[in-house]
């Protein structure tokens, strides 16, 4: 089991300080976020973890808000990407369609240089056949390389919002 390990001297150091929301609510300081989110990242896949906080004893009172503010920041933070997501592949969706209207009108007029036969219209053919796959470029890039390159942050978030969460009392 792998441990992240961070070391407080109080607790306004884990969250942010610019954040009124209630204890419970309040987001997490952004160091401190990115610091677990790095190390999370870190591990092998399915490979267990476990959060250690190291302080002062008088931390352990405050330890159920502290894991229930850790799990509440990231599943929030997790929401946030997944509805980013299905943003992004509404977006993609629409812009597959122009996209393709797109290809298809280029390619109509493509073939109309073509039947011209003059080495102009052909050399314009060629063109709008590049802009018609230039007009797939955006779709192609939302709907395949943006889910991928958000899944495995997904997958870290996922794992952050359930970590288990631990307190090692420093000697003061």
């Amino acid at each position: 089991m792998a441990i992240i390990e961070i070391q407080l001297k109080s607790l306004p150091q884990l969250f942010d300080s610019l954040d009124p929301a209630p204890f419970r609510d309040k987001a997490l300081d952004r160091d401190a976020e990115a610091y677990l989110v790095e190390s999370m990242d870190e591990l092998r896949p399915g490979e267990s973890a476990q959060l250690r906080i190291c302080g002062p004893s008088s931390l352990r009172e405050s330890m159920p808000e502290i894991t229930a503010a850790v799990h509440a920041h990231f599943r929030r933070a997790h929401e946030q990407i997944e509805w980013k997501l299905r943003r992004q592949m509404r977006v993609g969706r629409l812009s597959l369609l122009i996209g393709l209207l797109v290809l298809a009108v280029t390619l109509v007029v493509r073939y109309l240089l073509h039947e011209m036969g003059s080495t102009s219209a052909q050399i314009l053919g060629e063109g709008m056949l590049i802009v018609g796959w230039v007009g797939l470029w955006r779709p192609a890039e939302l709907l395949l390389f943006e889910r991928l390159e958000t899944r495995s942050e997904r997958k870290v978030l996922e794992r952050l919002s359930t970590i288990p969460v631990e307190l090692r009392v420093l000697e003061e």
